[in-house]
Formats: C-alpha cells, sequence, structure tokens
C-alpha cells in the first residue's frame, strides 16, 4: 500500500455479475470519470457482497529500478523515534 498506494485507485475499469445474473460493465480505461456514481470503488470496496467481479481493466505501474535495505539499531524507544524522525 505504501508503495504503489490503494487498489481503488489502480483499477479503472470493472465488469461484475450481479447476484441475480445482471451485468454491470464499467470497462472504461479512463483515470477521471464524473458520469455518475462509481461503480468500481463501490466493488472494490464490497469486496464480493454486491456481486463477483468478472474482468478488470488496471493501471499497470512500472517495475522499481532497484531496492535499498536499511537495518537501523535504536538503544531505546526515544532513539528509535528520533530515527523515524529523521527518515
Amino acid at each position: 500500500m505504501l508503495r504503489y498506494g490503494m487498489m481503488r485507485e489502480m483499477v479503472l475499469g470493472l465488469e461484475a455479475v450481479l447476484a441475480d445474473g445482471t451485468v454491470v460493465s464499467s470497462m472504461r480505461s479512463l483515470i477521471e470519470n464524473n458520469t455518475g456514481l462509481d461503480l468500481k470503488r463501490l466493488f472494490v470496496g464490497m469486496e464480493g457482497t454486491l456481486g463477483l467481479v468478472t474482468r478488470a481493466v488496471l493501471r499497470l505501474r512500472p517495475a522499481p529500478a532497484g531496492y535499498a535495505t536499511a537495518m537501523p539499531a535504536a538503544a531505546d524507544v526515544n532513539a528509535a523515534a528520533g530515527i523515524l524522525a529523521r527518515a
């Protein structure tokens, strides 16, 4: 979540099947859409309660060029808070 953001921001379009068999489609790959209720966020937030997602358009991000790992050590909690404040 920290690196790439929330999943609801990655979903650009969805197609879902409701419990009664109705197919709801919002397969637009637009980043911004102000035409009404945002069904994509509603389906992502409900986690399968409203219907079954059958297709999705996702925003892909490039892989990072490299990774770096650090292992800081602190003598006590106050020193650890100081390290976090500087980071």
